[in-house]
């Protein structure tokens, strides 16, 4: 004879479920022994435990690499601008550097001709012959090169009494004032190129004026602060 373990029912022989309160204890063991598998303690809270840590440990992982990755390209991306840098201004010196040796050697051969009588008097003054206007005769070298980037400073340190290559190296001063403007703003305006060549027709045109004895101010920005 069975009785019933919630309710003390009689359970007849063969039943196992009780007729007065349906209570059924294998479904009971089997809901217990269920919630047991999924109650995290024992191994169970072990496996639990162990399996959050690995996943906590690849995201962990994961992340390393990727700050890693991240750092390596932007040290790389660093390292060429660097470079690049370094290269630009390694080309500026030696182009000033080249400049200031053409400069000297340009000098220099001045100073054998004006020695040796070839071209020039003994005239130490290099005062202009003429004053009538648009015409002159002076140091045409040193009037020339007024018009080549800072050069125009040559004619005030070496004959700072030519009227005529000092009036040429007002004239250079402006277009190079010009060519900073060109330098600053003309990739800004997207018209660079169109004042780049504006500038290399004045250089054109004044050394030209410069050589052939002339004092024409130059074309837009002669009479600039005149």
């Amino acid at each position: 004879m069975a009785y019933c373990s919630k309710c003390g029912a009689y359970i007849p022989d063969g039943q196992i479920i009780c007729l007065a309160c349906g209570y059924d204890p294998t479904a009971e063991q089997k809901a217990a022994e269920a919630a047991e598998k999924k109650r995290p303690d024992g191994n169970t809270a072990y496996e639990y435990v162990r399996n959050t840590n690995s996943e906590m440990r690849r995201r962990l992982d994961e992340q390393r690499k990727r700050t890693q990755e991240q750092n390596r390209r932007w040290a790389e991306e660093e390292k060429a601008r660097r470079e690049e840098q370094l290269r630009r201004e390694a080309a500026r010196k030696e182009q000033q550097e080249r400049d200031r040796q053409w400069a000297q050697e340009e000098y220099e051969r001045r100073q054998s001709e004006q020695r040796s009588h070839t071209i020039y008097s003994d005239d130490t003054d290099y005062r202009s012959s003429s004053e009538a206007a648009g015409t002159g005769e002076g140091n045409k070298a040193l009037a020339a090169l007024s018009y080549l980037s800072i050069l125009f400073a040559l004619p005030y340190i070496f004959t700072p009494q030519d009227q005529y290559a000092k009036f040429h190296a007002r004239q250079g001063l402006k277009l190079f004032i010009l060519g900073i403007f060109v330098d600053l703003f003309g990739g800004l305006t997207g018209l660079g190129w169109i004042l780049e060549l504006l500038r290399l027709y004045l250089i054109f045109k004044g050394m030209s004026n410069a050589l052939n004895g002339r004092r024409e101010k130059l074309p837009l920005i002669g009479d600039i602060g005149e």
